[in-house]
């Protein structure tokens, strides 16, 4: 996929939708809490709702690829959270490297894909951070 122009659906969207699961647990305090931390339940929500980018806008929508490559960009942007603590500054950091210049080159779906699960998941760090620290 490459862009003429900076998109702005596979910038903002992933990012706000992680934001908004991880804000969950602390607007609805009766949410279920899983094994593993404070977002590990809006990640599991991330993950369900992911295939919903199928339907996303074209070029990139209709793809099967783009759907596993956000799946995959999820999973290594969260889950090495649990070994290497300051892992969320870099996976902010990488996706934001990324959203200067990805539009620009002609890249796989599954690239792209790998790209919106690194904003979901940054948009999920940067929302437990506001919720722990803003909202409760």
């Amino acid at each position: 996929m490459k862009w003429d122009e900076p998109p702005l659906w596979p910038v903002a969207v992933p990012s706000l939708a992680g934001f908004a699961a991880a804000c969950i647990p602390y607007v609805f305090p009766n949410t279920p809490q899983l094994v593993g931390g404070e977002l590990t339940t809006p990640f599991i929500l991330l993950v369900i709702v992911s295939p919903l980018l199928y339907f996303s806008p074209e070029p990139t929508g209709g793809r099967a690829e783009l759907v596993l490559g956000a799946n995959i960009g999820m999973f290594f942007a969260f889950f090495p959270q649990a070994i290497f603590f300051v892992w969320f500054i870099i996976v902010i950091l990488l996706w934001l490297a990324q959203s200067m210049y990805v539009w620009r080159r002609n890249y796989p779906a599954f690239r792209i894909g790998t790209w919106l699960g690194l904003g979901a998941v940054s948009g999920l760090f940067i929302g437990g951070l506001f919720g722990h620290l803003i909202l409760v």
